[in-house]
């Protein structure tokens, strides 16, 4: 016979209504929903340049065909990937 599942707490309810949300005595087992899962869900991360910052990124940028964006993600993985 197997274990029967466990369904952790990551945290304390903040209210009634959340608690009766995490508790599976309440959760309709009858009628599932389906859901869409990215595959590789994405992170953006806002920064703040100055308006001199982002124009020295976006002059580099534009000098070796890339997006101010692109630039900055390909600085920042290769200096993350570097040894």
């Amino acid at each position: 016979m197997s274990e029967p599942i466990r369904y952790d707490q990551l945290h304390e309810p903040l209210d009634d209504e959340e608690r009766k949300l995490m508790d599976p005595e309440f959760w309709d087992w009858d009628n599932p929903l389906e859901v869409v899962v990215a595959e590789n869900p994405l992170a953006l991360l806002p920064i703040n340049l100055t308006y001199e910052e982002h124009h020295l990124i976006a002059q580099r940028a534009r000098a070796e065909g890339l997006s101010a964006h692109a630039f900055i993600k390909r600085a920042a993985l290769a200096s993350a990937q570097a040894d």
